[in-house]
């Protein structure tokens, strides 16, 4: 499929989720990390909640459309980009289950949602350091997407990264 593109909805969505995990994995590490648990940190952790439940959402939604959509000619380093992919979305997907866990755990939800209090320190909570682990795993995957995207698209010149712009045809 010499010319492919992504459906629209693929594509809205696939940079959709890509800048709402990068603010939310630069705001998790920058800044919530180092706030302490306090009543003010109870807005920043709700925002952190609402975006991270809607980046789980639009990785099951973009998993759905890709099997429901038609699929492009295989490319070099298929079977890589294909492990990739997979990878990425598990990790997403597990670093939500994660923040569920950890906020059910620490009673951050009742804190959020309620009037609950944080706890005197969420590193006691092990979802917590699964958190944090598979936030570093999520920045190196994504970090490789990158750097795979650019080497298909500047070093193979193969038009990857055409795919995920919108066709105006």
């Amino acid at each position: 499929m010499k010319g492919f593109h992504y459906a629209g909805s693929q594509i809205a969505i696939h940079w959709l989720s890509a800048a709402l995990v990068i603010f939310l994995l630069l705001t998790g590490t920058l800044v919530m990390a180092n706030l302490p648990n306090t009543t003010e940190k109870i807005s920043n952790i709700t925002i952190h909640m609402l975006i991270g439940s809607c980046v789980g959402l639009l990785v099951v939604l973009r998993v759905i459309l890709w099997r429901s959509r038609p699929q492009p000619e295989p490319i070099k380093g298929q079977l890589i980009i294909k492990i990739g992919h997979l990878a990425l979305n598990v990790v997403l997907l597990l670093l939500v289950l994660s923040g569920v866990f950890l906020s059910l755990q620490s009673n951050t939800f009742e804190a959020v949602f309620g009037n609950g209090t944080l706890p005197a320190d969420f590193h006691a909570f092990i979802p917590r350091k699964v958190h944090g682990i598979l936030s570093r795993i999520a920045m190196f995957l994504i970090a490789l997407h990158v750097l795979a995207a650019l080497y298909h698209q500047y070093l193979l010149k193969d038009g990857l990264l055409s795919r995920m712009i919108p066709s105006k045809e």
